[in-house]
């Protein structure tokens, strides 16, 4: 079943509600995230159950006190995806605390409604 334009809207504006979160030409989505050693281990086992939950696979990367996530995907970036940078920021926001704040001072639980949506 192929993506239409309406599809490629409503992944834009989830993606839209993301902190930091970019999507480039060739279907990656991807963020660096701010982490030390410990919080990077945290978020790691985070990533792992909602890789396997939602059937994605990332690469999780550690360089220069920051954690590098992709998700690589063929034919751009899916719902799925989204849903999983969703999952993963809300847990950066929880792990991170002040310094997921200071990012970017608006951040909220509330940002994530459009992850209990229906499909």
């Amino acid at each position: 079943m192929r993506r239409t334009e309406q599809d490629d809207n409503v992944l834009l504006d989830a993606l839209r509600e993301l902190n930091g979160w970019v999507a480039d030409d060739d279907g990656r989505l991807s963020r660096s995230l701010p982490l030390d050693d410990s919080q990077h281990a945290e978020l790691a086992e985070h990533i792992k159950i909602f890789a396997d939950t939602l059937g994605v696979r990332p690469d999780v990367s550690r360089t220069d006190e920051a954690t590098l996530i992709v998700l690589a995907s063929e034919g751009g970036f899916s719902l799925t995806d989204v849903t999983f940078a969703g999952r993963v920021e809300t847990a950066y926001i929880t792990i991170a605390g002040d310094l997921a704040a200071q990012e970017d001072p608006s951040l909220s639980k509330g940002r994530f409604r459009w992850l209990r949506r229906s499909e």
